[in-house]
């Protein structure tokens, strides 16, 4: 009895950390890039038994919007190298009917989102963003900022969807946003009612 509620117990804790987890993408320069799945401001990476149930199949984008090769590692996804900003998404459906859309991106340069969910510069190499929806502005949302020290502050978009950040030291960035979709469909043959949305971005501030 104490056995099945420990195994029960695990499960659930598994089950509350992916929800909370997020894709990011790490790369240096136009190099190739690497996707981890779990929580970056506290360096936990998951390994491949748990981001394989959760971040099957990923697809990797190049800017001009080709498909990039991905392989998977130990605890990452490795994606071909291309020159300018690069994004990656993987989507799962959860047992109680919600969809999880996975979006990350690594890189500034372009001013023109290609995911559905996206946090996109007003400028190229710009620390103000527009968090777009499909194409359309998100205002009111809670943006998440980690960055060196391990540091962490929560902003949120303006009316515009338009959010400033500050980055106060050299180093990697990464900032986070989601968003729940009331929508129904069906995806790997499963069925969902709605649709819930995580993205982050990547960069790099100068010293």
């Amino acid at each position: 009895m104490l056995k099945a509620l420990m195994v029960g117990g695990a499960l659930l804790l598994a089950a509350g950390a992916a929800q909370a987890h997020y894709v990011w993408i790490e790369r240096d320069g136009d190099g190739p890039a690497r996707a981890y799945f779990g929580e970056w401001a506290e360096d936990l990476r998951e390994k491949k038994e748990m981001y394989g149930k959760y971040v099957g199949a990923p697809r990797a984008i190049a800017p001009d919007g080709k498909e990039l090769p991905v392989t998977s590692g130990d605890t990452h996804i490795d994606i071909a190298a291309a020159p300018g900003d690069v994004r990656l998404t993987a989507r799962f459906v959860t047992d109680k009917g919600t969809a999880i859309l996975y979006q990350a991106k690594a890189g500034r340069t372009g001013t023109a989102g290609r995911l559905d969910l996206e946090l996109v510069p007003t400028a190229a190499g710009s620390n103000s963003f527009v968090l777009m929806l499909k194409g359309a502005p998100l205002a009111k949302t809670e943006v998440k900022l980690f960055g060196p020290p391990k540091w962490e502050k929560t902003l949120r978009t303006d009316e515009a969807g338009r959010v400033t950040v500050q980055t106060p030291w050299p180093g990697q960035y990464v900032a986070e946003a989601s968003h729940v979709e009331k929508a129904s469909g069906t995806w790997d043959g499963k069925p969902y009612e709605q649709i819930r949305h995580v993205a982050t971005i990547t960069f790099a501030a100068a010293p």
